[in-house]
Formats: structure tokens, sequence, C-alpha cells
């Protein structure tokens, strides 16, 4: 009696933890909808760490929101921690590579990113083989 109890709870945790995880993403989705991306399709990842404290070791897990949206024949990789508000720009992908790209502002909104692709500032190795203007 008390491993089938034990079983229904298991359940039942699990069950939760997934709508969670789904919840997150969902919220992620339509906060980068309300700023203008179109679709997107949020996945997550789980960082673990370990840190030893004393003679004990401490672990710890964040969990971390990805969307790829594509902006003028761009790809670009929004990442948002779960449970703060905020998002930031993390990637470019540029022909299967991630170039360096530092120093973005968070929260972008579209008509922001799309200004910044248009002005004169240093842009990463392979920005122009994908940069479409004219592509909505």
């Amino acid at each position: 009696m008390r491993n089938k109890i034990a079983l229904v709870l298991a359940v039942a945790g699990t069950a939760g933890t997934l709508s969670a995880c789904s919840s997150s993403e969902s919220k992620f989705a339509e906060e980068l909808k309300a700023a203008g991306f179109g679709t997107v399709q949020p996945t997550s990842e789980t960082e673990k760490k370990t840190k030893k404290v004393g003679g004990r070791t401490v672990k710890s897990s964040t969990k971390v929101l990805e969307a790829v949206v594509r902006v003028k024949g761009c790809e670009l990789e929004f990442e948002k921690v779960s449970g703060q508000s905020g998002y930031w720009l993390d990637e470019l992908h540029v022909n299967g590579q991630e170039p360096d790209w530092p120093g973005f502002p968070e929260n972008l909104r579209r008509a922001q990113v799309e200004s910044m692709f248009a002005d004169a500032s240093r842009k990463p190795d392979g920005f122009t083989s994908c940069y479409k203007p004219n592509e909505p």
C-alpha cells in the first residue's frame, strides 16, 4: 500500500514539474511575441552547478529558457532565466556558427533589433551573409 501511495505522489510531482516547465516556456514565448517577434518555439535546459563549501558539496540548478527567432534573414537566440524578469539576446546564428557579438542591451524589441542591424556599428563575422534588409 505504501509503495502505491509513493508511486502516485511521484507521478503527481512529475506532472506538476512538467506543467511548470510548459508554463515558463509559454510565458517566455508570449513575452517575445509581445516584443514583436513572430513565431517562437522556446526550449529549456537546466544548468547544474556544484560548489565546495567547507567540507560539504552544495548543488544547485538553474533553468534557462531559450528561443530562436528569425529577423531580416538572421537567426537570433534569446535567453531568459526561468522565474526572473527580462530576457537577453545571447547569440546570432550564422551558417551554423555562433560568432561573438557582445554588448547587447536586455529586453530588445523587434524594431530595436532591426535598427541595430541597419546601423553602422561593428557586426560579427558572417553577419552580411545572413542579413537581408528587405526580408520581413
